[in-house]
């Protein structure tokens, strides 16, 4: 019995360790994150389920949050929270899903979610023209016409922007490529630098690298993984970032740093 034990602590402790890392396989599948924004809670559990059921058997992880009104949404979206989908119920209450719609293309300049609007009535249709949504539908709403918006806004976002995928505690998260300045790596955590924020993690440079090698990002230092498109300024031993910071180019590095901007160079004046 006591080496039954032994062997369980250890299957536990080995499992911690891959969570922290992010090395389990749902990874490998890309994250789409959703949201449900609607004040009926049996409609916003309706729509929850047919997304979890559609996403067993899917290639994409469909992760779903509910929103009962527009004001978190905003909020959490202002925060740096970043939903591809976003399923929008324009009868809410204190603000519209026309408000919400308006907040996140206009406030938050944000014109890559796919916003996929629910209401009881057909009167708004003028009133949508700014936000650009990608869908409308009358409830009450159906699992098939649902499971088609996913898809087709799936393959939209395919299409788009690409985005890197962390995770924090238990949650899968992503952020678009282009909003990324820099890594910084530090024991077993990464510090990411975004263009609004500070973001922490458990994984490794190396890990980040071999997600990111595809789409212009070098070491600068062992500990630095710069995004080339955000450097304003090289210098012989620093680079300076696009929101000011200064990142040392270790010597080490130098040479190879050098060469990766002339080849930059050469590509942009073709």
């Amino acid at each position: 019995m006591q080496i039954w034990n032994i062997i369980f602590v250890t299957i536990n402790a080995i499992l911690c360790e891959y969570e922290k890392e992010g090395r389990f396989m749902e990874v490998e599948r890309t994250l789409i994150r959703i949201a449900v924004c609607d004040d009926n809670l049996r409609i916003s559990s309706d729509i929850e389920g047919w997304i979890m059921e559609y996403n067993k058997g899917s290639q994409a992880n469909y992760v779903v949050e509910i929103y009962y009104n527009g004001e978190r949404l905003c909020k959490d979206m202002d925060s740096g929270l970043m939903y591809d989908i976003i399923f929008l119920d324009i009868e809410l209450e204190s603000i519209t899903g026309i408000e919400v719609g308006h907040y996140i293309r206009g406030k938050l300049h944000n014109d890559d979610s796919q916003i996929i609007y629910i209401s009881s009535f057909t009167k708004y249709a003028l009133g949508l023209f700014q936000v650009r949504p990608m869908d409308f539908l009358i409830k009450p709403v159906q699992k098939d016409r649902i499971i088609k918006s996913i898809e087709t806004a799936t393959k939209l976002l395919k299409k788009g922007e690409v985005s890197f995928q962390y995770k924090q505690g238990r949650a899968w998260n992503k952020i678009y490529i282009k909003d990324i300045l820099y890594f910084k790596g530090k024991d077993r955590e990464v510090e990411m630098v975004t263009k609004d924020s500070v973001i922490v993690f458990y994984s490794s440079l190396e890990k980040v690298f071999d997600q990111l090698k595809d789409y212009n990002f070098f070491y600068a230092h062992k500990s630095f993984l710069i995004n080339y498109f955000h450097v304003t300024d090289f210098f012989y031993d620093k680079l300076i970032m696009s929101n000011q910071d200064i990142i040392k180019i270790a010597q080490t590095r130098r040479r190879e740093v050098r060469q990766m901007q002339k080849e930059y160079l050469f590509k942009e004046k073709i």
